[in-house]
């Protein structure tokens, strides 16, 4: 009867024990669902981040694994969803020889990818695509391990410079092969900045002895002032709409009379930095 009432006792003591575990238990139930409602969010918004970056971006754990990429990285290299997180490198690199979109030896160019990543060494270079497409892609060492590899089409904007060097280089040789003399000055100091050969041969030096040089340094005080002085009415009018004829002595050649064109360099509304002048040299004056 004692053993009976002892344990009689004891019940409510271990209801509140049951009652109190209970607690505990929903208590680390709430805790989990918190901790992964938050770890969703995180995703989430990693997920988030890196798809809306416009280049391709792909994280790689040590060994070469894939731990994230973008959509932007997808596209480019025309991804199956197939191929996700924890898919390999070697997956991808398989995946773009089928497609024709790399040629190179995938054992050597993983080698090289695990070495860069084991030796922490950030880099940046080019590829170009066998469908015409150029590829800038930079890479870094994640902290924590792991690598982290941005890339971005740049195929638009390599054609767009090849075709500004290609104008350039047209340009140059246009202006370099004109029978009329083309000087460039700087509109501030009067200094000038270019001469072309046709210039370089109605003036009587080379184009290192004029280049930096203002009017004064390079012709009599009389021809510098005229110079100068046209010049400066056109800075006042903002263009000169006729060409111009003036008698001027040469340093070398000696007093000719030329026909000057001159034209500002500036958008609207902004205060001209340069200014042509294209030059046609006739006979000296003697032999007018």
């Amino acid at each position: 009867m004692q053993h009976f009432r002892d344990a009689m006792q004891k019940i409510p003591e271990l209801e509140q024990l049951e009652f109190n575990t209970a607690q505990q238990r929903d208590a680390a139930i709430t805790q989990r669902d918190q901790f992964n409602d938050k770890y969703q969010a995180k995703k989430w918004q990693l997920s988030a981040a890196i798809n809306s970056m416009p280049q391709g971006l792909i994280m790689l754990d040590g060994r070469a694994n894939v731990v994230a990429m973008n959509n932007n990285y997808r596209r480019i290299y025309n991804l199956p969803e197939t191929i996700r997180a924890g898919s390999t490198l070697e997956k991808i690199l398989q995946h773009r020889i089928k497609s024709g979109l790399f040629s190179d030896d995938i054992a050597k160019h993983l080698a090289a990818i695990v070495d860069r990543i084991a030796r922490r060494e950030p880099t940046a270079y080019e590829i170009a695509l066998n469908d015409g497409r150029t590829i800038n892609i930079y890479e870094r060492p994640m902290d924590g391990g792991g690598w982290v590899s941005v890339h971005e089409d740049v195929t638009d904007l390599r054609h767009g410079q090849r075709m500004l060097e290609r104008t350039e280089r047209l340009l140059a040789t246009i202006v370099e092969n004109v029978h009329e003399g083309i000087i460039a000055k700087d509109a501030r100091t009067l200094r000038y900045l270019f001469v072309n050969k046709a210039a370089e041969k109605m003036i009587g030096m080379s184009r290192a002895e004029i280049v930096g040089r203002t009017a004064r340094a390079l012709f009599s005080p009389e021809a510098a002032d005229l110079i100068e002085r046209r010049d400066r009415q056109l800075l006042a009018q903002k263009q000169q709409f006729e060409p111009i004829v003036d008698t001027i002595d040469s340093p070398v050649r000696g007093r000719r009379v030329i026909c000057a064109r001159r034209l500002q360099i500036g958008g609207a509304g902004e205060q001209p930095h340069t200014f042509v002048t294209m030059v046609e040299m006739g006979a000296d004056r003697e032999r007018q």
